[in-house]
């Protein structure tokens, strides 16, 4: 039972023409994760190192390729969790660091670690240049800053940048299509894990920090117990300060857990928190997606859902009954509005024996 892994490429608004290549890209991460499961690999580094493929790739906001801030930089966010030791480490604004997200995953298992030297607490969240320092101290790949800067990445920042100074043009619009990274993942062992990265949104001040690194913001991931007979992990993307006023990693998790039915549960949580959230109060255009992966070691049963409030929403997944990756470009219905209207869809799986995949979803 190698297990499951699933990914996503952002919830916003994708290019047509790229879906080939966006298409691509989630078969590799899907078939690296898989890969990695049935070697053994546990559910915490399959979705470090799925996530560190997909910051690799010009086609994302994440790592390479990450949106610049106002002053022209790159400054990556990253999260994980391990759902056996509800652990979590982050980045947030970290400069010339390769894969931030493997800068995440170091932080996440130093929290083992009772405590430093001269009784200090290891921490879970690390930025800027502190975040890079550790980096160099862990020995993990740092770079010059400008060589995560993408011809793409370059090409947006420029546009935005001369409308922006020469018409002083007031946008109300995000500027970014969104297109943040995340994977969650259950192991051999029945273990869970999510993986979440961003480099923010377009002309971000320097300094900022999304939900990509806040805690409960941009991935959750825990393990059934005795008392809580399911396991979940999530992973958001979208417009960073919204998902962390709402902190809807968490709440989402925590809504299915409460609820008799996936699907259900999602869409109330998604409608709840999120679209009609109080924290949200004078948001026109409510921008936001998830992925969520529930399993009953138990059983053996499992479901991964993906819903958003934008355009599209960009997911592949792969899975023991699975013999290539399933990749799925998931979009409103004709006429909705995006960030007032929401879509969950989500296939069930069966881990241990092989069973056919079956697709559900909701559209309201």
């Amino acid at each position: 039972m190698p297990g499951f892994i699933g990914i996503h490429l952002g919830a916003g608004q994708h290019s047509e023409t790229l879906w080939p290549d966006y298409k691509k890209l989630c078969h590799r991460a899907c078939k690296k994760g898989y890969s990695l499961l049935a070697s053994g690999a546990t559910a915490l580094e399959t979705v470090t190192d799925v996530t560190a493929l997909l910051e690799n790739s010009p086609l994302t906001n994440a790592g390479y390729g990450s949106n610049l801030t106002w002053d022209g930089h790159v400054e990556c966010d990253a999260s994980v969790m391990d759902g056996s030791t509800l652990h979590f480490g982050a980045v947030g604004a970290v400069p010339g660091v390769k894969n931030p997200v493997k800068l995440a995953q170091h932080i996440c298992k130093k929290q083992r670690c009772n405590a430093l030297a001269l009784g200090r607490i290891p921490p879970c969240l690390l930025v800027g240049n502190g975040a890079h320092q550790w980096a160099e101290q862990a020995q993990l790949a740092t770079v010059h800053s400008k060589s995560l800067i993408s011809d793409k990445a370059l090409k947006l920042y420029r546009h935005y940048k001369k409308k922006v100074e020469r018409y002083e043009l007031r946008i109300d619009k995000i500027l970014t299509p969104l297109d943040t990274i995340g994977a969650v993942c259950v192991d051999a062992c029945g273990n869970l894990a999510a993986a979440c990265s961003s480099g923010g949104v377009a002309l971000k001040h320097p300094g900022r920090v999304g939900q990509a690194a806040t805690y409960g913001c941009g991935c959750w991931a825990a393990n059934a117990t005795f008392h809580v007979p399911a396991a979940i992990a999530t992973c958001t993307s979208g417009c960073g300060e919204h998902l962390v006023r709402t902190m809807l990693a968490r709440e989402a998790a925590l809504e299915v857990q409460r609820s008799s039915c996936t699907v259900t549960g999602l869409h109330h949580a998604m409608k709840t928190k999120f679209l009609e959230s109080p924290f949200l109060s004078g948001v026109e255009e409510r921008l936001g997606g998830l992925i969520l992966l529930k399993c009953i070691p138990s059983d053996g049963t499992g479901e991964f859902l993906w819903t958003h409030s934008s355009k599209t929403m960009c997911i592949s997944y792969m899975s023991d009954a699975e013999r290539r990756p399933r990749t799925r470009l998931s979009e409103l219905p004709n006429g909705a509005v995006p960030g007032s209207t929401l879509v969950v869809e989500g296939a069930t799986f069966k881990l241990n024996p092989l069973v056919e995949r079956a697709e559900i979803g909701i559209y309201s």
